[in-house]
């Protein structure tokens, strides 16, 4: 049996029934704001932050527009399908399918990021492929790129599965089916549900309650499994009461102290996204782009004005409030299988955290409530779930085969800054389930850090200097990216409290030294801090300044001068062409990352896709200036930087262990993350700055400080390394085939000893072959643009 789904904009309500047609157009939203606050979450689960901020939800009833793909650009995915290959995913797309559609690419990219392949691959290839198709690793079945499939494709994933195949199966994949050429829902459930191990897809019987919108939870350990680090979730109490007051009951806005309790969500009231056919999960209901929006501490006006809280604004969009549904999945969470790598040696326990984000707490994410026991069969692993809605990703084995669900817009969140789930479901579904070697990301495969100091103002001046005498920045051995905004202003024009860098020798003298000594030096935007930073948008860059950056030389004031202006300044202290960035505040126009990108720089401070190692810039759905390599943040809990920790009073002890689990995070899953500072609350914690250097400090060699130019620089290295696994006959051994068109130096494979308790063996090129770590052998390559080795 099928229901057909229209879009409610074609149906009068006097022609919808009231279980029938149950979508109507959510023109508003009524928002709750729970009495008791804190979105279920103490302040110690915010970061040990005593003082939060203030959250305004409005419901504008606007939805994200679908992004156009170009058919004019070409892509090399667009290659013929490789002969099997057991180191090579295959993407399973539509026939007709364009593959220079970004969201392929963003597969693609998170793969190679992540240090494996993937290759799509079109319906009627896969029905060909037949038994063939379990020579390749894996099979990923991607949302938003296969919303219809055809009973015939359902089938063969079906086989292919039950055969011993390893399948990541993706939110709406295959949710629709045609009736004659309508698309529709099947009922009463998706095809996919015996694969997910779960009901999903339930529009027959939830109409409008279909997709659910709330915080995501698991536990500790397989957070940090997922790439999620210490500080980007936290512990996770339980939703706000539903018997506290309702502030706003009849109102489209509401305030609280976090964005769960502000949306209203709570154990007796819940949020649900519109769905139609044309976009079944509901997703663009709600735009998570805005969780990359908010604007990032000034150091500039730090101590200018009286503490308060800070204000935020999130948008609900479509969002619709709703009672809960009544009978969803309960599952037990359960850890993964590299549980013990995965927390850190400063932790105890392994308590229940929710995804968290800066300023925001638990953040909310769409889901489709999911039915049925999971959990209760041998194999079965629930590894993240909502409060609200049932499972949200597990494992399920199928036949010979397993399933990794993941009730999640993985392509969607990475389109709009948020590609973390996305690349932490591929490292858990390669890792975990597949058992693969990867490509290291990091230099030598040595983890590490990066630190971002960011010198907003003149204030920064004499703590800079106690920092110096510190030895802060004296160590070849730990480097970190500098940048500066150098004009003579910083909060408002003519207010004086800038660095001046082109009179300023001591200025002059801090940059000239650190680029001695081997940092990366560049710009903070914008020649006048907070003017920049609050006032710049992607409207306004030829327009007035209002006289903050005027280029004498040129006779332009516009807030492109202010790029210009800084830049010219800071290249022209140290003598070279910059090539690293940050904005003032996070703000980072679409036309100032194009301006940067045209002249050179390769890294920048972002603040989407939080809490992830060095990425591209997927941004508006699609990847942009793929030159540039953006360096996200990473907050603990609310806040993400020495001042803010002070000022809203999040104990020095909490600050210093989460230094320490970043650390110790890197190591064990063998990546790199960013944090940043200013040297004024730095200077005034120097016992906790000192602490977290002479912590890194001692976990060398296993751990390195890389500057952002320097990883980006190997990362686009590593992005034109070509390899290939296949099956040598004779020996039995997994052939590992590398290229490079310049030099190999410095990529490193990492070959699970679980899967290869051998050592490898080197048949050409040149390489080191190092089993020192207990988890993986490391095939380490020296100069040259061939290796061969086997396995």
């Amino acid at each position: 049996m099928i229901r057909v789904s229209f879009p409610s904009i074609f149906q009068l309500p006097s022609q919808r029934s009231p279980r029938r047609w149950c979508l109507p157009i959510a023109f508003g939203v009524t928002v709750l704001a729970s009495a008791c606050g804190g979105g279920g979450g103490s302040p110690s689960a915010q970061g040990g932050a005593s003082i939060l901020p203030a959250i305004t939800a409005v419901t504008s009833g606007t939805a994200v527009a679908a992004v156009e793909v170009s058919t004019s650009e070409t892509a090399a995915v667009s290659a013929a399908l490789p002969a099997p290959d057991p180191g090579l995913l295959l993407l399973l797309l539509p026939d007709g399918q364009n593959p220079a559609d970004p969201r392929v690419r963003a597969w693609v990219d998170a793969a190679l990021e992540e240090g494996v392949r993937v290759h799509p691959v079109a319906d009627s290839e896969f029905l060909q492929l037949g038994d063939a198709a379990r020579g390749y690793a894996g099979l990923i079945l991607p949302d938003s790129l296969h919303v219809q499939a055809t009973d015939e494709v359902i089938a063969a994933v079906q086989r292919y599965t039950e055969g011993g195949g390893k399948t990541l199966l993706v939110f709406d994949f295959g949710a629709l089916t045609l009736q004659g050429d309508v698309p529709v829902y099947p009922v009463p459930r998706s095809r996919l549900s015996p694969l997910a191990g779960v009901d999903y897809v339930l529009y027959d019987q939830l109409l409008d309650r279909t997709t659910g919108l709330g915080p995501i939870t698991g536990l500790r350990s397989t957070l940090r499994s997922l790439l999620v680090p210490p500080g980007k979730s936290m512990a996770y109490t339980g939703l706000p009461s539903g018997t506290a007051t309702v502030a706003a009951a009849n109102s489209s806005t509401s305030s609280s102290d976090s964005l769960v309790s502000a949306a209203g969500i709570s154990s007796s009231n819940a949020m649900y996204l519109p769905v139609n056919t044309g976009d079944p999960g509901g997703v663009r209901g709600f735009d998570v782009q805005q969780y990359s929006q908010q604007r990032y501490f000034s150091a500039a006006s730090n101590g200018q004005a009286r503490l308060s809280a800070r204000q935020v604004r999130v948008d609900l969009g479509k969002a619709q409030r709703g009672s809960p549904v009544t009978r969803v999945t309960q599952a037990t969470l359960t850890g993964t299988t590299s549980t013990t790598q995965a927390v850190s040696a400063l932790d105890t326990t392994d308590p229940v955290e929710a995804l968290t984000g800066y300023l925001l707490g638990p953040l909310i994410y769409p889901s489709y409530v999911t039915q049925g026991d999971f959990g209760q069969f041998p194999g079965q692993r629930a590894l993240v779930t909502s409060p609200q809605f049932g499972l949200v990703a597990g494992i399920n084995p199928v036949g010979a085969g397993q399933v990794m669900f993941v009730n999640l817009p993985l392509t969607y969140l990475k389109g709009r800054t948020d590609a973390l789930l996305m690349h932490g479901f591929l490292h858990i579904f390669t890792r975990e389930l597949l058992d693969m070697p990867h490509l290291s990301p990091m230099p030598n495969g040595v983890a590490g850090m990066t630190f971002d100091w960011h010198l907003d103002a003149k204030e920064a001046q004499a703590p800079t200097n106690k920092l110096v005498k510190l030895n802060v920045f004296n160590d070849p051995q730990a480097l970190f990216s500098i940048e500066m905004t150098a004009g003579p202003d910083a909060i408002v024009p003519k207010d004086g409290l800038g660095w001046n860098l082109p009179v300023n020798k001591t200025a002059q003298q801090f940059l000239k030294t650190f680029a001695k000594t081997g940092h990366a030096v560049g710009s903070h935007g914008g020649w006048i801090h907070d003017w920049y930073g609050s006032g710049v948008t992607e409207n306004n860059r030829l327009e007035s300044s209002g006289g903050a950056c005027v280029n004498t030389v040129l006779r332009l004031d516009n807030f492109e001068q202010c790029l210009q202006l800084n830049r010219q300044s800071v290249d022209g202290v140290v003598g070279r062409a910059s090539t690293s960035y940050s904005a003032p505040e996070g703000n980072n126009p679409l036309w100032a990352m194009d301006w940067l990108e045209q002249r050179g720089v390769v890294a920048a401070y972002f603040g989407g896709h939080t809490g992830l190692g060095a990425t591209r810039q997927y941004r508006e759905g699609q990847l942009l200036n793929p030159s540039i390599w953006v360096f996200p943040v990473t907050p603990f809990g609310l806040y993400a930087t020495f001042e803010e920790f002070q000022e809203y009073k999040v104990p020095q002890a909490d600050v210093k262990a989460w230094y320490r689990a970043m650390v110790d995070f890197s190591i064990a899953q063998n990546t790199s993350r960013m944090v940043y500072a200013h040297p004024a609350g730095a200077a005034l914690w120097s016992t906790v700055l000192l602490d977290f250097l002479n912590y890194a400090k001692a976990q060398s060699p296993r751990l390195s400080w890389y500057t952002s130019v320097r990883l980006a620089q190997f990362m686009s290295r590593r992005l034109e390394v070509s390899w290939s696994q296949s099956r040598d006959e004779v020996t039995g051994q997994t052939v590992f085939t590398v290229s490079h068109p310049s030099s190999l130096a410095e990529m490193t494979w990492r070959l699970p000893r679980s899967r290869y308790p051998q050592a490898p063996q080197l048949r050409s090129g040149s390489a080191d072959i190092d089993g020192s770590d207990s988890r993986y052998w490391q095939v380490r390559a020296k100069a040259g643009t061939q290796l061969v080795f086997g396995a």
